[in-house]
């Protein structure tokens, strides 16, 4: 930053003329207004200086800045004289032939061939007055602007080329400072939809039978979003050094036109000293969780030589703040309700599904029943263990065990249903016994049963007639095949594994009982299958 200081002025207000230079060469006179307390006498003395330039207007042309045209104005003007507020003053070359200077807030960049002026500037400027000869050009920003090229001073009507710069002035004044805050908030609410199947509806049992089912709990989770809302606060500071801004209001909109409540704790109108902040909250309730813009505007009164301003902040959403029953467990009660066991499982905000296998039976007497299995959900709806969301949903089997014929169940039942499990032992094998011995096999009926056929008729045969010899003692009735029955019982008291192998007439009678007794114990035959 250069060492050489500019002049920095302020003053009041003033009216004073001036001239619209037009690109044809041609002057108009017109009346700028600026605020200054004035005297008619120096009013009276500026209107004759402006009448008289308005004879010279029409020879002098005209010069074109970068971005704006300039106003060409009258002997030695101060951005002061002009209405601004403070003016930063540069004699050139006595002073400064360019450099980085501070203003306002920020700085101030400029450089000059003796002619030209270039700026650029991190703090607003309203005007620059370019001096030079008898007269200055000023150029007015409008919005205020970060930077120029190519400024110049009046021109000479006898070069026809502008004049030397005598001095450039900025011209700037103070806004206050606005900053904001958005803090959003809403709700979401969690419901819940709870469903208990299972993978049969009904079952035909004989008597002392178990059946394994396979049950199915399914917990959904669904949410709804609400009470959308945004607040924060509206931070409004003065950095002007000399003057109070006059705040006449502060506004608070979320687009596209939602007016939120403001409130600041003061009565406007405001004076807001120099270097002094004022605070105010706002809060504004809305539609939905779209993405908006929040905008805080601070107005001031038109006597303020401090500006007004504005600030805005991105109004989004992302995790709820607050959450309602996001979290439930379920378990399995009794027809009351009360739970049988601990919780089958707990969630949070998500779907759930839970699979498990129960058994049913045995039943020792004939007759019809109903099995009814029920769940529960909980919700901690607010988290506070004082209100909750239930459900309840259940699932029943109905189970039919025959009083008459009984039913027939597969050597595949029979197997796994021993004492040796691995299935709920069946009693029914404790009126035949699993180490019996099966004949001439050499081995017992459980140890038979367990012996893969490999396409030996006798272990064919052996394997449906185990089957259906506990389906008889399990009550199922056995007119439909007893008398296939008996024969292989004939056969088995007859012949060895080896015989049978050897005779392919023994193998095809061994292997038409099979098929008589495979449809008993299926069920196609005879009082019907029993569910397994």
């Amino acid at each position: 930053m250069s060492e050489r200081k500019g002049v920095i002025s302020q003053g009041n207000m003033a009216f004073l003329p001036v001239f619209l230079t037009k690109n044809n060469g041609q002057s108009s006179f017109a009346f700028r207004r600026f605020k200054m307390n004035i005297t008619r006498k120096v009013l009276t003395s500026l209107l004759m200086m402006g009448m008289f330039t308005v004879f010279l207007g029409g020879l002098i042309p005209s010069a074109t800045a970068a971005s704006v045209e300039p106003i060409w104005v009258d002997d030695n003007p101060r951005c002061t004289d002009l209405g601004y507020v403070y003016g930063l003053k540069f004699d050139y070359p006595e002073d400064s032939t360019g450099g980085i200077y501070p203003i306002g807030t920020g700085t101030v960049t400029w450089s000059t061939d003796g002619t030209y002026v270039d700026w650029s500037s991190t703090f607003g400027i309203d005007a620059v007055i370019v001096k030079g000869g008898n007269n200055a050009n000023l150029y007015a920003y409008s919005p205020e602007s970060f930077g120029d090229n190519g400024l110049v001073s009046p021109t000479n009507p006898n070069t026809k080329k502008p004049y030397e710069l005598s001095h450039v002035e900025f011209c700037f004044d103070y806004e206050v400072a606005v900053s904001k805050t958005a803090v959003t908030s809403f709700t979401r609410e969690w419901d819940w939809d709870l469903e208990k199947t299972a993978d049969v509806t009904s079952l035909t049992l004989s008597p002392g039978q178990t059946y394994q089912v396979t049950y199915t709990v399914t917990a959904d989770a669904s949410s709804t979003d609400k009470d959308w809302k945004v607040e924060g606060v509206i931070n409004i500071y003065n950095p002007d050094p000399t003057y109070p801004a006059i705040l006449t209001g502060v506004s608070d909109v979320i687009s596209p036109s939602l007016a939120a409540d403001v409130s600041c704790g003061v009565t406007f109108p405001y004076s807001l000293a120099k270097g002094q902040t004022l605070t105010c909250t706002y809060s504004r309730d809305l539609p939905d969780g779209s993405n908006r813009t929040n905008t805080a505007t601070v107005s001031v009164d038109s006597a303020s030589k401090v500006g007004g301003g504005s600030a805005t902040a991105p109004v989004t959403f992302g995790a709820p703040t607050k959450e309602i029953g996001q979290c439930a467990a379920v378990y399995e009660v009794d027809t009351n309700g009360y739970p049988i066991l601990p919780e089958i499982f707990s969630m949070c905000r998500q779907d759930y599904t839970y699979t498990y296998k129960a058994w049913i039976g045995p039943y020792e007497a004939c007759g019809e029943y109903q099995v009814v299995n029920k769940v529960k959900l909980v919700s901690d709806l607010y988290g506070n263990g004082t209100e909750y969301l239930i459900l309840y949903d259940d699932h029943t089997i109905a189970v039919t065990v025959p009083c008459y014929g009984g039913c027939t169940l597969t050597p595949g039942y029979w197997k796994t249903h021993s004492m040796y499990g691995p299935a709920p032992y069946d009693d029914t094998w404790a009126l035949l016994g699993e180490n019996t011995p099966f004949f001439l096999s050499g081995k017992t009926y459980y140890q038979v049963l367990w012996t893969p056929p490999a396409g030996n008729a006798y272990y064919i045969l052996a394997y449906q007639y185990i089957a259906a010899e506990l389906n008889f003692l399990n009550g199922a009735n056995s007119s439909a095949v007893q008398m296939a029955f008996n024969k292989a019982t004939d056969l088995f008291n007859t012949y060895t594994t080896a015989q049978v192998a050897k005779s392919k007439d023994l193998k095809a009678l061994f292997t038409s009982l099979a098929y008589t007794l495979d449809q008993y114990n299926n069920g196609y035959i005879g009082p019907g299958h029993c569910s397994e």
